[in-house]
């Protein structure tokens, strides 16, 4: 890719041991922080076309976007200052690609554009924004935002002796909880599906599953090079269109990639749970056999090689070491193994950025979810699971 100079002024800065003291990661419940008044994510059910349930949910949520588009001014206001001094390459080619290869869900932002009023450059750009932040920095050597240190979310999955559970925590902007909603969607012709989401952006980076059993959570890797090709948001919203787990892990490993990605698939029909992860270059994907604990870098062998931002995402090997010190005390116990025992660890505050963050340099643990495949549903936690405000919602 050839370099190119882009003058833009100056860079913009953004804001336990191996048997856990009780369920919650707290040393007593006292210690856990008093839950904030709201305590359930904003729910809504929508139906139709793609343009019809970005319309609906753009229609619903406008208020909702305008305010994250706000409460990360500095990150939009980067990345639009950015796409203004050169949309030939920092805007056109991921929309071209996004086109391409996914023309229902640009249609289905189009239509969050038109029920919100807010136009259509303004929501793709929030939805390729890391793309354009790190294209730029590959491309000029200059950091327009840094992220919060704690930014980044965690996965423990479990798979063994007819038991499985896929746990993770998202974690971003602590400005956004209030944000977020559930959408139950239903698109003519397509598997019904249930996912948590960020206000403006495609469904399916937070956790979701669909009516064929396939649920999904990811890991975001900040890789150092930056294909001009479709958005990360693109290909998670297209796995919780899949039909089967060869499909998802297929949708997940599709080549036209910009960045680089971890998705942890699982199916509820097949007891199974796969980790893929993607890079613009190749990717590699693991069958969870006992317990398996991603963050924020690679750990699959073929991948290893594949240059990751070393200042990216600071607390990953933190966060990884601490949840593999605590599900390994586990390994040999299979009986005491279940969806409440991985909370805890992921619940954990043991550590300086520990897998339960509470509004550390702006960024937060904002939801939780439990997917447990013998019951087949979904525990999904408002915030930080050790504040303990969850809802279970049934298999579609």
């Amino acid at each position: 890719m050839e370099r190119r100079d882009f003058i833009f002024g100056t860079a913009v800065a953004a804001t336990g041991a191996a048997i856990i003291p009780n369920l919650w990661g707290c040393q007593k419940d006292e210690e856990c922080p008093t839950p904030d008044i709201q305590t359930n994510f904003n729910y809504l059910e929508v139906s139709g076309t793609h343009h019809d349930i970005g319309h609906q949910i753009g229609t619903r949520f406008s208020n909702e976007i305008r305010a994250s588009y706000m409460a990360i001014a500095d990150l939009i206001n980067a990345a639009k200052e950015i796409v203004q001094a050169a949309p030939d390459v920092f805007y056109d080619p991921f929309l071209e690609a996004a086109q391409t290869h996914f023309p229902d869900y640009v249609e289905e932002l189009q239509g969050i554009s038109d029920g919100s009023g807010i136009s259509f450059q303004d929501i793709m750009e929030g939805n390729m924004g890391l793309e354009i932040i790190f294209l730029y920095y590959e491309l000029t050597g200059k950091l327009k935002y840094t992220f919060p240190p704690s930014y980044g979310c965690s996965s423990t999955a479990y798979s063994k002796n007819g038991k499985s559970y896929l746990t993770h925590n998202e974690d971003l902007f602590t400005s956004f909880l209030s944000y977020m909603y559930l959408l139950k969607m239903k698109v003519t012709g397509k598997p019904e599906i249930l996912t948590l989401s960020y206000p403006g952006m495609l469904p399916g980076i937070p956790p979701g599953m669909n009516e064929a059993g396939i649920v999904q959570c990811g890991n975001d890797i900040q890789g150092l090079h930056i294909e001009q090709s479709v958005p990360i948001a693109f290909h998670f919203r297209s796995v919780l269109d899949s039909t089967s787990l060869d499909d998802a892990v297929d949708r997940a490993k599709f080549q036209h990639r910009a960045r680089t990605m971890t998705h942890n698939i699982g199916s509820f029909n097949e007891n199974k749970i796969v980790s893929v992860e993607a890079a613009p270059t190749k990717n590699q994907s693991h069958n969870v056999d006992g317990f398996y604990v991603h963050t924020n870098h690679f750990i699959l062998p073929e991948m290893l090689d594949i240059e990751i931002d070393p200042n990216g995402l600071p607390s990953s090997e933190s966060r990884f070491n601490k949840l593999t010190e605590l599900s390994s005390a586990y390994a040999d116990k299979p009986n005491d193994v279940n969806g409440d025992l991985i909370t805890g660890f992921m619940s954990s505050h043991d550590a300086e950025i520990p897998p339960c963050v509470h509004d550390h340099g702006g960024a937060s643990t904002l939801s939780h979810s439990v997917f447990d495949f013998q019951k087949k549903n979904w525990k999904l936690y408002y915030s930080n699971p050790c504040l303990r405000n969850a809802k279970t919602y049934a298999a579609i």
